[in-house]
């Protein structure tokens, strides 16, 4: 023991030495006492003269700097008071002490970590004047979208990202402070080389648009889910070939973008798609083979799908951040096969990651597009292409939100895209050059959905309960939806029947769900005075039904000629309108012309589900919705049976087929055996409370509307 606190006290006396000897042939500095030890003291839990500056930042060649005084434990004067502007600027002043306070507040200031070789100018050109300016006024009427307004709160690693990487000039008084700074803490040689490499690789901002293609290049060779590019797409794998290819992409454009319209059959080429993304490739190739006829398509479907899926789930897991990868992801989900558990669907979870790479590429700012159009076409003088692929990217911008509504409601979640981050001019968005003829169908739904979920955040704001109320309210927007379908989808429009009777159909089943949580508010008032505005709302209800359910099956003049291409959200539109025909069959307030035609048309729904059917694999989600068809037809075949029978309406409302559907189906379904209805009622109907929130769905609700645009 003796022996190790001589050498321990020889080696401080040593230290001393050496410092004193640095001190005597450093340059001349004005040496003042510190009340404190200096920061780089301080960070290594070093002793330190307080000399300024101290004498171990001396012999490191450091910069030395100290804390300045605090006011800790003095009362504030009147001037301080606890406006943010006031917070700002003394968050400022207790940072100008610090070296890398250019960097910190650039980084408070932007939270999009700029590019390794542009920081030190970037963190240069930020003054006090942009500073200390203040923040614009939110404007609650307009639609102008600031991410900082609904991203308020500052990325702690963007700070220490930008403290790490910042290159700032010497003339500023900022020593360099990147991860060279490491190699006098943590030793000299490889070592601190590697560290240096890691950490820059690791705060390096990323690519904002990368295609697949380059992501499977630059994989790692030891990845845990390794993609082979030999067989990364249909083609490259030798299941298909080039024509095969052709054939597919035919199809999916003739019987299924029309009803979604996602893509653009003028861009969206096999060669164009091709480079741009194996994923997307693979998917369109999928669904396009999913509704072929020929026999040997049918063999080769559960392959592609397999591979698109493999495909998919190998982009999610490497982050691939493309356009093409979220339409891959989005056009996949709408066609997905049947989930072996509605809780266990897994929609949510992809579209969560899609809508997230959207908002990561920015592709809702129109300045951000057109830096990405220009990046990508730069060296071709089109401008016609450029104007489509500028669409392309706002296109599916708008899709990420009727996306984000349509699947939320249907399996109870919802991602949050508020009505604020969607264009007001999306209504005729559709006017613009270049455009697709399914773009008139994405701006009606738009507007129509954008009014609906209007109309829902109204009715949830109000304490207003009161019948006059209800009936009021729900009048006005019934006017303006059926205002706005028959102005919107008239005949003399530029643009095909076929348009306008698919948008027709949205709308409707909007109508519906203003119908149905009318209902359900006049229910939930318990009065028997209710009774004939109930009524009225039925009766409005039974008639876009039939009328939504004449539209889905019609082969001339409505959707019958795509009944193989339906998306999952339009059999659930099916379903609710059957659900609607059959709650008001029950009560029997329905007249008998009206009540025969509606049964009529619920009948129907299995024959034109089953032709269907036929044509598409086992796992799509039509045979699904074939046996709740079926269900449902018989539920009003057995109703009408009692109605002829002339019993009363308690015995109507009590009538359960116990003939169909099986045990087993109910099994299945991991249910027990009750009214079939009641599984798409969703409260809809009913005085009890949802299992979600609609008004959450709603955002700000700027598309509140008196006359139509």
């Amino acid at each position: 023991m003796p022996s190790n606190r001589s050498s321990i006290a020889k080696t401080r006396r040593g230290e001393r030495d050496q410092e004193s000897i640095h001190r005597e042939h450093a340059p001349e500095a004005h040496l003042t006492q510190g009340s404190t030890a200096c920061f780089n003291c301080r960070a290594l839990r070093q002793r330190c003269d307080r000399q300024t500056p101290c004498s171990r930042c001396i012999s490191q060649s450091r910069q030395c700097s100290y804390p300045s005084g605090t006011n800790r434990g003095k009362r504030r004067s009147n001037h301080h008071n606890h406006s943010k502007l006031s917070i700002v600027n003394d968050l400022l002043d207790r940072l100008d002490e610090r070296s890398v306070r250019d960097e910190i507040v650039k980084s408070l200031l932007n939270s999009n970590l700029p590019a390794l070789e542009q920081h030190a100018a970037a963190a240069s050109s930020v003054t006090e004047p942009a500073i200390t300016a203040p923040r614009r006024p939110r404007n609650v009427e307009n639609n102008d979208y600031s991410e900082n307004e609904i991203y308020p709160l500052v990325s702690p690693f963007d700070a220490m990202a930008a403290a790490v990487t910042s290159t700032a000039k010497p003339e500023n008084g900022i020593q360099a402070c990147r991860t060279l700074s490491f190699q006098g803490k943590l030793g000299q040689g490889s070592s601190a080389g590697l560290i240096d490499a890691r950490v820059d690789n690791y705060f390096s901002p990323a690519s904002k648009d990368e295609c697949d293609w380059e992501a499977l290049l630059s994989q790692p060779s030891d990845s845990w889910l390794k993609l082979d590019h030999r067989a990364c797409d249909p083609i490259s794998a030798g299941i298909i070939d080039q024509s095969d290819a052709t054939l597919y992409f035919d199809l999916f454009f003739k019987l299924r973008n029309p009803l979604l319209g996602i893509l653009d059959p003028d861009l969206h080429t096999t060669s164009y798609v091709y480079a741009k993304s194996f994923t997307l490739f693979s998917v369109i190739c999928a669904l396009g083979c999913a509704v072929s006829g020929r026999v040997r398509d049918r063999m080769l479907y559960p392959v592609l799908l397999d591979l698109a899926e493999a495909d998919v789930k190998w982009s999610v897991a490497f982050s691939v951040k493309s356009l093409e990868t979220i339409q891959a992801i989005m056009i996949k989900q709408y066609w997905a096969p049947t989930p072996r558990c509605h809780s266990e669907d897994p929609s949510w979870l992809r579209l969560s990651h899609a809508i997230q790479i959207a908002r990561e590429m920015g592709i809702h700012k129109p300045q951000v597009i057109s830096a990405q159009v220009e990046a990508s076409i730069s060296s071709i003088d089109d401008s016609g292409l450029k104007e489509r692929i500028a669409r392309n990217f706002e296109r599916t911008w708008l899709y990420i939100f009727l996306a984000d509504k349509g699947f939320g409601i249907t399996i109870g979640r919802h991602m949050g895209v508020s009505w604020r981050e969607i264009p007001a001019s999306a209504a005729e968005w559709w006017r613009k050059p270049m455009t697709a003829p399914t773009d008139r169908i994405l701006s009606g739904v738009v507007e129509t959905r954008g009014i609906l979920l209007n109309a829902l955040a109204q009715r949830k704001r109000t304490d207003d309960g009161t019948l006059t109320f209800i009936s009021e309210w729900h009048r006005h927007y019934f006017d303006l939806l059926e205002k706005i379908r028959t102005e919107r989808c008239r005949s003399d429009e530029p643009f095909p029947s076929k348009v306008s009777s698919v948008m027709a159909f949205y709308i409707d089943h909007g109508i519906m769900v203003l119908n149905a949580e009318a209902a359900r508010s006049l229910l939930a008032l318990a009065d028997g005075a209710t009774t004939t505005d109930f009524n009225t709302v039925s009766h409005i209800s039974v008639k876009v039904a039939s009328r939504l359910l004449s539209l889905a099956f019609d082969a001339e003049n409505g959707l019958g000629q795509y009944l193989i291409g339906f998306q999952n959200n339009q059999l659930i539109m099916i379903c609710h309108a059957a659900t609607d025909i059959l709650q008001a069959m029950r009560r029997g307030t329905m007249a008998d012309p009206e009540l025969s035609e509606a049964a009529t048309l619920v009948k129907a729904i299995p024959d034109h589900l089953e032709k269907a059917a036929d044509q598409l694999p086992a796992t799509c989600m039509i045979h699904f919705y074939l046996d709740i068809a079926k269900c449902f037809a018989s539920q009003a075949t057995t109703i009408m049976t009692a109605l002829k029978s002339s019993e009363t309406d308690d015995t109507i409302t009590g009538i359960v087929d116990s003939d169909f559907p099986p045990a087993d189906w109910w099994r299945a379904l991991e249910v027990e055996p009750l009214d079939p209805t009641a599984r798409f009622d969703v409260g809809l109907h009913g005085s009890g409370k949802l299992d979600y929130d609609l008004y959450s769905f709603t955002g700000m609700g700027f598309f509140d509307r008196t006359d139509s645009a």
